[in-house]
Parts: structure tokens; sequence; C-alpha cells
């Protein structure tokens, strides 16, 4: 079989040309699969030249059908032989033919994304809306911790947040247990120190609300104003998180913003806490090596091909008092940022328009992460391995009222 693909405007036109079936079947299904995880959302075949159709090849349909209606797209498929419209219209499957290309669908070939570097699509969400910081708790490196600079924290959908606690609520229980954490629509993941260890989540469901021990957290409370959606385009292939939080900021018209970004990964760079700050016995600073018995460094870009979801803030140097809890980013000093990356499963995340808490709610009720990181920024000269970029995405996104708040 012969699969050629033409992009018409927001379709993808696809000429199948030869036999669908249990020789192919796979071959075609891995490649429409493919050009849905590329964003391609709307496809059209073109069955002109599809000679053939067996149950394997039906079956293909069916799980294309299935990938794409999860994410709000369609499938169609016009100028289908006799043999390939009977068997789809004596098997219930005739609704996916059509006598002609859809509405809408340009007649000539078009380029498709993006034409302009680093250009982002824009939705309103909430518009003057606007988040509220606080900061609750602020240990700094490598403070011994005091069972009273703690605050028990509760999460529900209003507030963004990330930070270092744990889900137990006596300290004395949660001292050996403080790691990384992120709070998103009343939801938490946190990820337990421990080098074989893997995150670990509260949902919020009917009167239960997550609650965290924390002696590290930045939150935002209130709406997100903004949707920005980003794609790879011919001229950019993916995209350094300095720049999608300088977008943020631009598109926000504001000095610090507060995101959450989902996005398909092209390399995660990060570090995680594998012993617990609560064991640190006295005020001491931790430097190379003994800081390898503290936290784990990624060695390279890691989690290509996979999910994340991002919590943070970010703020314009020049604008923002300094603040340890949010620094300059080594690759772009002109702009400041804090944030943790969760990693999932891939999942096709539908084009367009996306609510925050539905979205969200749907990767968690999927596979349970991966990973949980502090992202970083390693930009040494040569041996460096630089910042976390993504492919394509969703970032929400909202000003900041009160960034003087910060400590």
């Amino acid at each position: 079989m012969q699969i050629k693909s033409e992009p018409r405007g927001k379709y993808l036109l696809l000429h199948a040309a030869g036999r669908l079936d249990a020789s192919w079947a796979e071959y075609f299904q891995d490649t429409l699969l493919s050009y849905i995880r590329h964003g391609q959302h709307h496809l059209v075949i073109d069955a002109s030249g599809m000679s053939f159709l067996s149950s394997a090849g039906i079956r293909s349909l069916v799980r294309i059908h299935k990938e794409l209606k999860s994410v709000h797209g369609n499938m169609s498929i016009i100028n289908a032989t006799d043999f390939v419209s009977k068997t789809l219209e004596t098997t219930g499957l005739g609704f996916w033919l059509a006598g002609s290309p859809p509405d809408g669908m340009p007649t000539t070939e078009a380029l498709s994304g993006h034409n302009m570097e680093h250009d982002f699509e824009a939705f309103v969400l909430s518009a003057g809306a606007k988040l509220l910081l606080s900061a609750p708790s602020a240990w700094r490196p490598w403070q011994k911790v005091d069972p009273g600079q703690t605050s028990h924290l509760f999460f529900d959908e209003k507030q963004v947040g990330l930070g270092i606690g744990s889900a137990a609520t006596r300290f004395e229980e949660a001292r050996a247990r403080f790691g990384e954490f992120m709070a998103v629509t009343g939801n938490v993941i946190f990820q337990p120190p421990g080098a074989t260890e893997r995150p670990d989540y509260l949902l919020s469901e009917k009167e239960f609300v997550p609650e965290m021990l924390a002696i590290q957290a930045i939150m935002c409370t209130g709406d997100m104003s903004l949707l920005l959606r980003f794609a790879p385009t011919r001229e950019q292939a993916f995209y350094p998180v300095s720049t999608i939080m300088e977008a943020a900021l631009r598109h926000t018209c504001s000095n610090a913003a507060g995101f959450v970004i989902l996005a398909e990964v092209e390399g995660l760079v990060g570090v995680t806490m594998i012993r617990s700050p609560g064991l640190l016995e006295q005020d001491r600073p931790v430097e190379h090596p003994a800081i390898l018995d503290w936290l784990s460094f990624t060695g390279d870009r890691v989690y290509a091909g996979q999910q994340t979801l991002i919590v943070g803030i970010t703020a314009y140097a020049e604008r923002m008092k300094a603040s340890s809890l949010l620094p300059p980013i080594p690759s772009r000093p002109d702009i400041c940022g804090h944030a943790h990356a969760c990693v999932f499963p891939y999942q096709p995340l539908q084009n367009g328009k996306i609510d925050l808490k539905t979205t969200l709610n749907k990767f968690m009720d999927g596979p349970p992460p991966i990973a949980l990181m502090h992202l970083t920024d390693d930009n040494r000269p040569a041996i460096g391995i630089g910042q976390t970029a993504l492919i394509r995405g969703a970032c929400w996104c909202a000003p900041i009222a009160n960034p003087e708040e910060l400590p």
C-alpha cells in the first residue's frame, strides 16, 4: 500500500492506494496515528486507489476513528471504490463515506502550521482574570527544616502551585518524605524522595480536598486568562521552555505570570530530590560531590516523545526583586522562572481552545505519572545539555497581580 499526504488547511488529505488487508493494516494504522500525534486531527482519506478492504483493515480504521474521537477530530472517506463502499456499508460503517470533500477544505495543497518563528495561537479564556500569589513556606537550601516553618496546605480547583512537601500531615512522619510537588485544578502530584520512587498523587473527589505539609510553596489562586497553543513549524522544530515563559509574559502584558503547560516532550532537563531535606541536622552548604547524595540530575535530555505537565511562575528579571524562589534562567537571564514538570505516557491533545480542568482530568484518569522533577537549565559551555524543550501543546496563563509577595 502507498500513502501520500497533502495538507489542505486544517485537513490532511491522504491518498491510499493498494490493499488494506492483514499485510498492510498495521502500516496503515501506524502511519495515520503518527499524523494524529503530530496534530492532524481532521483526516480525509481518498480511497479511489484502494482496491480491497478486509476485516483487519476495518479494525485499523476503527482504531484511527477512536483516536480522533478522543481529541474531537474526525475522519471521512471520499472517492471509495464500489468494493470498499459496499464493505463499509454492510459492516455498519457507511457513515464514514462522503460524497465529496468537506466544506471549507482548500482545493490545493496549503502549508500547515504557523509561518512566523515563535508564533503562538492565543485564545481568551477570562478577560481581565489575574492570579493572587502567596508563598506560605520558603525553605531555602540548605537550611535545617524547622517544624514551625512548615505549612498545612489545602488545594482546591482555583489553585495552581508548586513546592517541596509531603503527603504526611505530622512533621515526624513527613521529615524523611519531603519531595517536589505540583498542584493544579484540585489535584496534587508529588515525588517522594528516593532513587527508585515513583510519583504519587491526590485527586480532588467529592468532599475530599488534597492536603500537603510543605516546607516550600509558591501558590497562585484565581482563573487563567489566556490559552496559548504552539506547534512545530518549518523554522521552529521545538520550543525551549523559556520561550514559552516569555510568550506568557508578553501575551498577558504582565511583569509576572503563572502558567500551566501540557505538551509533548522534546527533552526534559531537571533535578529530583533523592533524600529529604527534613533529614538535615544543621544549616550547612552542600556542594559537589556531597550534593549527589541529595539530588539526582538528568545527565541527558530525557523523556522524549512523552507528555509533560508543567506548573510554574515566571517574570521579567529587571522588573522583579531578587528572590531565591524565582532565579534567572541562565540561557535567558532576562527571564526568571521556577517550574516543576510531571511526565505522563503520551496521549494526543485536542487542537484549538481547550479547558484546563477537563483536559487535565483526562490525563489523570489515564496511565499514572512516570516522573516529577524541578526544571533546571544546564548552559555550561560545550558540555551543558541546555534547557527543557517542547514540541507541541498548550499553555494556560494569567498575570500575577501581586508579585511583590514572593520572598
